[in-house]
């Protein structure tokens, strides 16, 4: 019986037949992997409460001819304040979608799954996680392989000193005010004031970036790039930015 074991975040499930669920899981050693949770779909199914999403999980798992099969879970950390708070479980949702969705299978990488485990540790505290997850988008792109371009121009790699000429996805970053014309897809503004935010943003800690106060104006513009940007990375909707657009507009 071919068994092993890894730590792992449940980024998504998904159901299958009457009673199982898919889980992806963000592991430790083997990147993103799928496995059955057999009967994880009843309440008092032994799998059930491992198989919640943002949980995570020491497991012990049978690899399967298809699908590997979740043998048995530890529930090391629930995250349950996070699912317990609309806010921050909208925040997680889109965080868990978009590593999804950029993830290939079963491509180690350490880092980023224990960055997400520090963000998810964050984010159940924070009081207000907006900051928080602007840094959380700029540096799982860095362990992801698509920081967009912060320190030279995207185009022509000439300087950015004073006003940028704006964000643009399709270009790979920060355009210099004299290639702003030259994209294919008109750039997103961004100031000279976003630009060194999303620098901080990249190498901060994210337990102090809950403290910032960081004029709304800035933030828009940050949140706007970024978003854009995933979105492009992505190549579709990441559909739970939807959901949190609505929760934060209430």
């Amino acid at each position: 019986m071919n068994l092993y074991r890894t730590d792992g975040i449940v980024l998504r499930t998904r159901p299958l037949g009457e009673a199982d669920k898919i889980l992806t899981l963000l592991t430790r050693d083997r990147g993103k992997i799928e496995v059955v949770a057999r009967g994880a779909r009843r309440p008092r199914n032994r799998l059930a409460a491992a198989s919640q999403p943002f949980t995570y999980l020491k497991v012990l798992i049978f690899a399967g001819k298809s699908l590997d099969q979740l043998s048995q879970a530890e529930i090391i950390k629930s995250f349950g304040l996070i699912r317990e708070n609309l806010v921050k479980m909208a925040y997680a949702s889109f965080w868990s979608e978009f590593l999804d969705l950029l993830l290939p299978l079963e491509e180690e990488n350490t880092g980023l799954f224990l960055f997400s485990l520090a963000g998810l540790t964050v984010l159940e505290k924070a009081e207000d996680p907006v900051l928080l997850s602007r840094a959380f988008e700029l540096r799982a792109m860095q362990y992801l392989g698509y920081l967009p371009e912060l320190t030279a121009c995207a185009r022509c790699g000439g300087s950015l000193e004073g006003a940028p000429g704006g964000f643009s996805p399709d270009s790979g970053g920060v355009l210099c005010f004299s290639c702003k014309d030259e994209a294919e897809i008109k750039p997103l503004a961004l100031s000279a004031g976003g630009l060194e935010l999303m620098r901080k943003l990249l190498t901060a800690d994210l337990r102090s970036v809950i403290t910032w106060e960081v004029p709304a104006a800035l933030q828009r513009e940050v949140e706007g790039a970024l978003t854009a940007f995933l979105e492009y990375r992505s190549e579709k909707p990441i559909k739970s930015l939807g959901f949190l657009q609505s929760i934060l507009s209430i």
